[in-house]
């Protein structure tokens, strides 16, 4: 191989990448607000009926309860969005702003919500939404 060919593989390998950086492919979706995971807990489990929802600050996971005490966790995964199904409320624990949710899948991993101080108030009474649905 000779230089000028490697140099035009290496220029149109850079030319592709640049292009996938102005067009944001590539990039991990957020959760914007509570509405948006609700409607993406919603596609995640068919029936589900969300009624109320915690997200993180940074959008990067969120917590739903719905109808009949059922929670669904939603992350995103990449481009995608992964989400847990709990019949009942996992265990939670609420210390200084931070929710830790302890999933019980080794792949899913236990999941930190940080929460502001408007969110972390509105955490009793999600909390007794998912236990009473």
């Amino acid at each position: 191989m000779d230089w000028v060919t490697l140099a035009g593989s290496l220029a149109a390998v850079f030319a592709v990448a640049g292009i996938v950086w102005f067009m944001g492919m590539g990039k991990s979706q957020r959760i914007a607000d509570p509405e948006q995971a609700m409607a993406l807990a919603r596609d995640a489990h068919s029936g589900f009926c969300p009624v109320d929802a915690l997200v993180d600050n940074e959008g990067a996971a969120a917590l739903v309860a719905g109808e009949g005490g059922t929670v669904v966790l939603v992350r995103p995964h990449g481009a995608q969005i992964a989400a847990r199904v709990f019949a009942k409320p996992p265990e939670m624990e609420l210390s200084a702003g931070l929710l830790t949710i302890a999933t019980g899948d080794r792949r899913f991993g236990d999941i930190v919500l940080r929460l502001g101080d408007e969110q972390a108030a509105r955490w009793p009474a999600l909390l007794e939404r998912m236990r009473h649905g």
